[in-house]
């Protein structure tokens, strides 16, 4: 395989990469917003203890899937804009076209803003909730998980504000 084909076969991958990203992205998106408020009506409209309690877990996983496939996003463009796009001539490539109009940028920061506060509101008010539930049936131990739930959103927060330059540009 010549280096040009490589290169192009190489580029073709990595946004095929991005794209399957996105549409991942996009299922995210519609769990955490349909599915956990569904879920944690059902949890205490029937007093089910258990899945209220396993709520503000399950917003953990997708909240982290979310900056996975973000991160993954951002570095396959970084890639072809560090690996790829410099091999090809005489054109403006997509990557270093939206690194030089910063602008252009803004709307994947507040995206990726928008969502993890939005995920973080979900998180704090079905930790609320499980815990209310957990206190009515086991007063006496409600704390355990009160620290989990506590341990797990300040583990977000920090991976939050770690990965985020890696997650919004690819500079």
């Amino acid at each position: 395989m010549s280096t040009d084909e490589f290169n192009k076969q190489q580029y073709l991958t990595l946004r095929e990469e991005i794209r399957a990203s996105k549409a991942r992205v996009f299922t995210i998106l519609v769990l955490g917003t349909l599915f956990v408020p569904a879920v944690s009506f059902a949890a205490q409209k029937f007093e089910a203890t258990f899945a209220s309690a396993s709520v503000p877990f399950l917003l953990m996983v997708l909240m982290l899937a979310f900056v996975m496939e973000q991160n993954s996003i951002v570095r396959a463009g970084k890639y072809l804009k560090e690996h790829v796009e410099p091999n090809i001539d005489g054109l403006v490539t997509w990557e270093r076209w939206l690194e030089n109009n910063r602008h252009l940028r803004d709307v994947d920061r507040y995206f990726f803003a928008s969502f993890l506060i939005t995920f973080l509101l979900f998180y704090a008010i079905t930790t609320g909730m499980a815990v209310e539930s957990l206190a009515e049936k086991w007063p006496q131990h409600f704390w355990y998980p009160v620290a989990g739930y506590a341990i797990g959103g300040l583990w977000f927060v920090v991976v939050w504000l770690g990965h985020w330059r890696t997650c919004t540009s690819t500079n």
